[in-house]
């Protein structure tokens, strides 16, 4: 449901992690790591993947954050925003 945009920051925030040596250092480990992103603890993203819910521009957008195309520099969270965060607001998200 998000702007591509906030498909793509999404996507360098997992890589971002990956890259990082407090993380996994691999997508899946990154993704489904406990307690990290909600679509995952939720069984949203199971349903999403068992269903083919992805689009050509979710996958665009992977493609491209894989390859280094960021929009949200080096920021490795993210998360609906709350009073007094501040960081780059995409889409509903802020990332920091």
């Amino acid at each position: 449901g998000e702007p591509y945009a906030g498909q793509l920051a999404v996507g360098a925030v997992v890589v971002n992690r990956v890259l990082s040596s407090v993380y996994p250092d691999t997508v899946t480990g990154v993704i489904y790591q406990n307690r990290q992103f909600s679509p995952v603890a939720s069984g949203r993203l199971a349903i999403a993947l068992a269903e083919n819910r992805a689009t050509p521009a979710c996958y665009q957008a992977a493609d491209e954050a894989m390859s280094g195309v960021t929009n949200v520099g080096n920021c490795v969270y993210f998360r609906t925003p709350i009073e007094g965060l501040t960081g780059i607001s995409i889409g509903g998200h802020i990332f920091y």
